[in-house]
């Protein structure tokens, strides 16, 4: 069935007023505690990232990388399982509760997450090894003064997109379904937004453009605050600051959650009883 993006917008509108608790706490759990783990690792700090590039070689962050990775694998995981929580929260016929959602989200949101990867890193390796194995990366980047190499990155980006827009409803599916494993949801959501896939490719490249403009003026921003800043961090202003990141990342996390779950329901008819409820 087709996909209309005016009714899958007005279906995740009226999913967020009809459960505005559940996604607020899913939105805690995916968002709140993430930043707050990610906070206490220095490489994932702005500032720390300013003073390197500012000064290669008289900033560095010890420790080894085995650490900011194992957090952020349990990071991902984290918002995986959230996500799949939230889904299985506002798209179940019947609710059973936080905690049934909370251990249902981590277990499928953990496969859902493997899968993702395993998809996007293919996609990648699979548009990008024909190249590495003829002329090499380096001599690639410098074809054309590096037009060439641009225009290929941007053919890529749209290729994700696209990829993601086929897929939007793989999490939604699992959730609404309580199912376990993504691959049929996989292929469920591949085939329901068949029609529609020009569409949700414009909308979700528009999308990713308008969240990519936001992340780049936060940073900007939270750029200027630390360079003109003299005070130790944790002033006013870097707090501020934070608490602008947790309302991007929070917008993201919800925008992902109700789009997708949004477009799930226009995808499928609704019972006459429903409709003229």
């Amino acid at each position: 069935m087709d996909i209309d993006i005016r009714s899958g917008l007005a279906e995740a509108r009226a999913l967020a007023g009809e459960h505005k608790g559940a996604l607020a706490i899913y939105a805690l759990l995916g968002v709140v505690v993430p930043y707050l783990l990610l906070s206490s690792e220095p490489i994932f700090n702005l500032r720390t990232v300013m003073s390197m590039i500012a000064s290669p070689y008289s900033a560095y962050v010890s420790g080894s990388i085995a650490g900011p990775l194992y957090l952020l694998g349990i990071v991902s995981v984290i918002v995986a399982g959230a996500m799949l929580a939230a889904w299985n929260a506002i798209l179940a016929e019947i609710r059973e509760g936080y905690v049934s959602e909370i251990m249902y989200g981590m277990v499928a949101g953990a496969a859902f997450l493997v899968a993702n990867v395993v998809v996007y890193l293919g996609t990648g390796l699979l548009a990008v090894l024909p190249i590495a194995a003829t002329i090499g990366l380096s001599e690639w980047n410098s074809i054309g003064g590096g037009a060439i190499s641009a225009v290929y990155r941007l053919i890529l980006s749209l290729l994700g997109t696209w990829i993601g827009a086929r897929l939007c409803l793989t999490g939604a599916i699992m959730g609404a379904s309580g199912k376990l494993e993504p691959f049929s949801a996989f292929a469920e959501s591949w085939r329901l937004t068949r029609e529609a896939q020009g569409r949700l490719l414009a909308f979700y490249f528009a999308y990713g453009l308008v969240v990519g403009a936001a992340f780049g003026g936060l940073v900007l921003l939270h750029g200027m605050v630390i360079w003109n800043n003299a005070q130790a961090p944790g002033s006013i202003l870097e707090t501020a600051m934070s608490f602008a990141w947790v309302l991007l990342f929070a917008a993201y996390f919800l925008g992902q959650i109700l789009f997708a779950a949004g477009f799930l329901r226009a995808s499928r008819p609704r019972a006459a009883s429903a409709v003229f409820a």
